[in-house]
């Protein structure tokens, strides 16, 4: 027993509503259930239904009527741990959300800050790949062609040709040109023809004299020539043409 004056604890507050349920359980038995609420009252109010009005609640039956407040106590219980479930479920959402979010900024702020594993591999110098290098260019042919040959002598035409050929090999060349006697220094065209007349080298050179001689220098590709015969036309400054008969071999 308690004194009057003493001060109730929270250990005998909740002894004392233990007690209080406890008697509820067995102390009211009511085997044909007379007056009491459906199902879906007790559940309402097990589950705390806010549509319940407080006229609408039984508080008075359930306490005095042991069945009642059995199944109001096993509804209760039922809502108590599927609340708890829901709060969990709803804690863990959170969670996840808040766990996604901190990945987001973290792996965004490390993104702007520092590179990331793929980008340091993209930074990383990649090794230098030998390249296959154009061969060397092979120097042209140094070569003297004298075309004094071909001067024209006392009772000949100035303009026709002797019967001499030129014979160039098929290769890259720089040819010096020894021209004919009478030519003289000035800008000479220079053209190398095929046998159909089509033009497969054409140059511009200044002709130089040196001991009476004048001589032009060109260069002209035969390495992809076909074989055969060619023309060489040279036209002196000022002059018309002058043809030279040529075989490539």
């Amino acid at each position: 027993m308690t004194e009057p004056n003493q001060p109730v604890t929270v250990k005998l507050l909740r002894d004392v509503v233990a007690l209080g349920q406890k008697y509820s359980k067995t102390a009211f038995p009511n085997p044909t259930r007379n007056g009491c609420p459906n199902s879906s009252t007790l559940r309402a109010m097990a589950y705390r239904d806010r549509r319940l009005r407080l006229g609408d609640i039984p508080v008075s039956h359930v306490v005095s009527c042991s069945p009642c407040f059995q199944e109001y106590t096993r509804l209760r219980r039922m809502s108590v741990l599927t609340h708890g479930i829901q709060v969990t479920a709803a804690s863990l959402v959170v969670l996840a959300v808040l766990f996604v979010s901190v990945r987001f900024v973290w792996n965004y702020t490390r993104g702007r800050g520092e590179p990331s594993i793929s980008r340091e591999h993209r930074a990383e110098p990649q090794p230098r790949v030998a390249t296959q290098q154009a061969p060397p260019r092979i120097a042209p042919l140094a070569l003297t062609v004298n075309l004094a040959s071909f001067s024209p002598t006392r009772g000949d035409d100035a303009k026709g040709d002797s019967g001499n050929t030129v014979h160039l090999p098929q290769k890259s060349l720089r040819v010096n040109f020894l021209l004919p006697l009478g030519m003289e220094p000035g800008e000479y065209a220079v053209r190398l023809k095929d046998s159909t007349g089509t033009v497969v080298a054409e140059k511009l050179a200044v002709g130089q004299m040196n001991d009476g001689i004048t001589s032009v220098e060109v260069d002209i590709d035969l390495a992809g020539a076909s074989r055969g015969s060619f023309t060489l036309v040279i036209r002196p400054p000022g002059l018309s043409w002058r043809r030279f008969p040529v075989v490539v071999e």
